[in-house]
């Protein structure tokens, strides 16, 4: 679930790893293991990767087909 939306997210927006890797501090091989499926981020990089793209921890995890955050 996290790998697809995750990657779609990549996409959609058309970001690269390395782009994500300069803009967050989380590592190329961090990001290119959960493009692969292999791993999830912590609960530290979901909440960065959500405040990323402006998006909820619960949609990234796909808890909720909401991506918006609940303020």
């Amino acid at each position: 679930m996290f790998t697809d939306i995750f990657v779609s997210l990549l996409q959609e927006r058309k970001i690269t790893t390395y782009k994500l890797t300069k803009d967050t501090g989380i590592s190329n091989g961090l990001i290119t293991g959960w493009t692969k499926g292999g791993t999830i981020p912590s609960g530290e990089n979901l909440i960065k990767l959500a405040d990323y793209f402006n998006i909820s921890v619960d949609y990234l995890l796909g808890r909720t087909e909401n991506p918006e955050i609940n303020q």
